[in-house]
Order: structure tokens, then sequence, then C-alpha cells
């Protein structure tokens, strides 16, 4: 294996020159590029004369990256000596011969394809090789005492699979005993992915904690503050700026001695964190409060938890009598009443900007909220669905902002970071109950856009119909039980999804992919592929569904 005649890069410490003299002075030295270059004629000269009847003369066009290679000057000198030559170009259909490390990868390659065809006899595999012209080439490695052993490793390589077996009914029982007991973040990370499900919430598997502050640190932290703030004030449309700035700062001061919040005060790095924290919980709780100040919508509850003292947990039965009880917890539940009925939305709050993104709905990757609508108003019939909004704790940015502007123009800028996002029931007296500042055009605090009759414009609002939202909520308890299903069967598969618009998935920050070793060029790895359908298209889908229903 190797180039002839050899190539010389360099003429070694010393060059051709010093070598001449160091070698009059008697001193015994390493060949220089001269020297290499005369013994390699000479070998070549031997190579040539060895032969009795016939010289076969080869060259590769291309490496094993099937980029093109220079022929060896070796073949130009002897076209030049027998300008009759012929030359003529090797073809074979099936494997291409070059290196024996490179041919067999190739070989391999080739092995790996039959294999694909799920042909699981050894000796109908070995029939097929033979069938298709590679017979030479693979009894060659077979034969050879150093390839064989490569060979037969490599063969047995080509058989592993990293897709899970399905669990059986024993172990099912085991992990999750006759009722599943679940959440719907966990049930979305099923959707998510099977098997990384199977992994932490069956096998209950995860990394070793570090000392320092994750995201989710600091979302439970401005939770809890602003859980605790609600509840110690009772009339928060009332409170003014300086007021809610020192409220927040005394809540902040006892949480922050509280011994699970200790990482908080752990050193200057993170006492610089609480600082910023102060800052965005003020802002947030100024605009979640400006908001409220805006509306005919009062704070009902907080924190309201499913399977506690609130409300029973989320009970559903598969069809086979297998139960399904949900736990959970909804920041913040608003109530409005009109002479119409009693309406309630949720509100999430993130420490990341969110929307409901209806292609992750109908995938099953975002059912929470819908979910927690649908059993708060089948708990209570009178209440009608009016919203699930997401309100984002972040720090604002002035994107947009110039030298020369004024502090009114930066309030705007700011304003639009806390703007609600997620779906509001279409109907112009509940829109005017969540902003009754809103007369016409963009609301300040709710995805909604009235035109200048005051009727609602469709396009630029995130708004669905009664008869809209009663689909989705059907759906969303159908996408629960069919996910329920799979898990209490034991589907462990391994199919992570992809976003196709925003070209992502879960396997780039997933803890447990050097376990999976998930790749989509492995065989019968598949990712679960998530559209990109436009919104309307998929409610009209979904209420075509669940008018046959």
């Amino acid at each position: 294996d190797g180039v002839f005649p050899s190539r010389i890069d360099s003429e070694g410490y010393f060059n051709d020159k010093e070598r001449e003299m160091l070698k009059k002075e008697g001193l015994e030295i390493a060949k220089g590029t001269i020297e290499k270059m005369y013994e390699e004629n000479f070998n070549i000269y031997k190579a040539f004369s060895t032969a009795e009847e016939k010289i076969y003369i080869s060259y590769p066009k291309s490496d094993s990256e099937d980029k093109p290679l220079r022929k060896s000057s070796m073949i130009t000198r002897m076209q030049k000596i027998f300008p009759k030559l012929i030359e003529k170009e090797y073809i074979n259909d099936e494997i291409d011969i070059y290196t024996k490390r490179v041919t067999m990868s190739k070989l391999l390659q080739y092995i790996n394809n039959i294999y694909n065809l799920e042909i699981e006899d050894d000796k109908i595999i070995e029939k097929y090789i033979k069938e298709n012209h590679i017979n030479e080439i693979y009894n060659w490695y077979k034969k050879d005492k150093e390839w064989s052993l490569k060979l037969n490793r490599a063969l047995e390589g080509l058989e592993y699979t990293n897709l899970p077996e399905k669990l059986d009914k024993e172990n099912v029982k085991r992990l999750y005993g006759n009722t599943l007991n679940t959440t719907v973040s966990r049930l979305e990370s099923y959707r998510s992915c099977g098997f990384s499900y199977f992994l932490k919430y069956g096998l209950k598997l995860s990394e070793k904690e570090k000392m320092n502050i994750k995201p989710i640190d600091t979302g439970t932290f401005m939770h809890d503050v602003i859980d605790t703030f609600f509840k110690e004030v009772q009339n928060v449309k009332s409170i003014n700026d300086e007021e809610l700035k020192e409220k927040l700062n005394k809540i902040i001061e006892e949480k922050l001695e509280l011994p699970r919040n200790y990482i908080f005060t752990a050193n200057a790095k993170y006492r610089n964190l609480v600082t910023r924290l102060k800052k965005v919980i003020f802002l947030s709780m100024r605009y979640i409060i400006q908001s409220l100040k805006n509306s005919k919508f009062d704070v009902l509850k907080t924190e309201l938890e499913f399977g506690n003292t609130d409300y029973p947990p989320i009970e559903m039965y598969l069809e086979d009598g297998r139960k399904i009880s949900i736990t959970g917890k909804i920041d913040r539940v608003d109530i409005a009443k009109d002479a119409s009925g009693k309406y309630i939305r949720i509100i999430d709050y993130k420490s990341s900007t969110k929307d409901i993104e209806l292609n992750k709905v109908i995938s099953g990757l975002q059912l929470q909220l819908i979910t927690y609508v649908d059993a708060l108003s089948k708990n209570n019939g009178e209440l009608v669905p009016a919203g699930a909004l997401y309100f984002s704790l972040i720090e604002p940015k002035l994107t947009g902002a110039k030298k020369d502007m004024t502090k009114e123009e930066i309030e705007e800028i700011i304003k639009k970071n806390y703007k609600m996002d997620g779906l509001i029931l279409a109907d112009v007296n509940v829109i005017r109950m969540m902003d009754d500042n809103l007369e016409v055009g963009k609301s300040d605090t709710i995805p909604v856009t009235l035109n200048d009759d005051g009727n609602i414009n469709f396009k630029n609002s995130k708004v669905v119909t009664k008869e809209e939202f009663e689909a989705l909520q059907s759906y969303t308890i159908k996408i629960i039980k069919e996910i329920s299903k799979e898990i209490l069967d034991g589907n462990i598969k391994l199919k992570p999804y992809y976003i196709v618009s925003e070209k992502k998935s879960p396997c780039t920050y997933c803890e447990y992919k050097s376990i999976c070793q998930f790749n989509p060029r492995f065989a019968g790895n598949e990712y679960l592929y998530v559209t990109n359908k436009p919104r309307q298209e998929i409610l009209d889908e979904i209420c075509k569904r669940n008018s046959k229903t």
C-alpha cells in the first residue's frame, strides 16, 4: 500500500550540500534526497526486470474520498518509451480496487447494502456476494490472516443496531404500575423522544449535579416570587411602582434566606445575577399588573394544582380500561364575568419567549395549556374558555432603539417585550374584556388586532372560534391517550422530533445522546417530522376530525 515511486517531501535537518560536507569529514549520516532517489530508481528497475512474461501497471484516478489524483511519473515515462502503449480504464460496477484498507471499506459498504435488504441467512448473503461479482475480493480478505480477523469483526458490527426493543408487559408494570401517573410535560417529553423518556422517567437516569445556576433555577425562583406576591397583595390593581418595588424586594430577600435558594448567594457572580433578577422581576410584575389594570379579568388563583387540594388529578381511561392520572400546576387563572357568562383564561409564565404553535400541538409536543383549559372548563361547566396565554419573564431587549429616543418611545419598545402570546377566543366582547383600552388597531397586551370597523382582523390576530377551541380540546385529549397507550404498551422507540421550519431537534441538547447514538444515517433511525402547515389549515383539519367523532 503506497505511492510508487515514493514521495520525498523533506531533506531532513541537514540539506544535501551539508550532508556531503559531513561525509567528507568521515561522519556516518542518513541518506539524503539524491541517494533516496537513486535507490528508488534502482527498486523500480528491479520490479520491472523481475517479470518473465507480462507486466501490469495500474494507478488510481481518485483517492478514497473521490478527489482526483495525478498519475505517477512512471506512467508518463512508460508512455514516452512505448508511444503505442494503449491505456485501458478498469471499471467495476460493484467495487473499484484501491488499497487494502480502502477496498475493504468499499466491500463493507456493499455488504451493508445487502444487510439493509433484510437478508438474515448468512448462506444467502454469501450467495448474493458471488452473484454480484465481488466474490474474489471477499475471498481474498477471508483467506488473508491479517485481514480475515478485521473482516469478521467488521461484519459483526454490521449486524449491530441501536434500536431499542419493546418492553415486555411485566417490565412495564414494574415501571409504571396499573395506572400511569404522569404530567402533561412528561407526555410531551415522550413525544419528543420515547427512548429519552424511558431513560429519564422509567430508569430515572440523570447527570451528576453540578453547582451552577441553570435557567430552570431562575425560572422557579421568579415563579415563586410572583406567586407569593399575589398571595400577599389583595388588590394588585391599585398598587403603584414604588410600592411594587418595595414589596418585591422584601419578598426576594426573604426567599434568598431559604435553604433551597442557597446557590443564589454562593459567590459574587451569582449575587450579581440576583441584582439582574430583581430588575427583571420588577419589570415583569409591572407589566403583569398593567395588563390586569387594563382588563375586566381578575386573578382567580395562582399556582393552581391538579392532584392537590385545589382540584383532583385529571383522569382518563384507555379503551382497555387502563387508567391515566395527570397532575400539574397552572401559574395563573383569571376570571371575568359579563351578561353572557363567566370566562376563564390561563396564563403560563416562561423564562423565554414562547407561543402556542399549532404544528407542535398536532404533533403532541405542546399540549399543556389546552389540557388545563379543558380540565378547568369541565370541572366547572359554567366557565367558558377565553384564552390560553404565555407571559415571558425575560430581560427586555431594546431592539431598534436609537440614541435620541424619548423615554416614552423606549417604554413602548419595552412594553412589546411583555406582550402575551397564545390563543384567544374569537369574540370581540371577550377581547375587550382582556384589553378595555382597545378600540381599533393592535392591542398592547394580547395578540389581537381589530379593524377600523371594530371587528377582528383574523390575519393579524391569534384567535380561535368557539368551535375551533372545542376541537383543539378534544384533539389534545385524544393525543394524550395515544401517547399514554404507547408508554403503557412498552414502546420506547428511538424517534426524536425534527422541526422542519426551524431545522431543530432535541438531540442537540439531549443528555442521553451518548447512550442512544441516534444517527439518521443508521438503518431504522428516523425522525418524527413536525410539519410547517399554515395555522388555519391545521384548525380546519382538527375541526373536520372532531366532527366525525
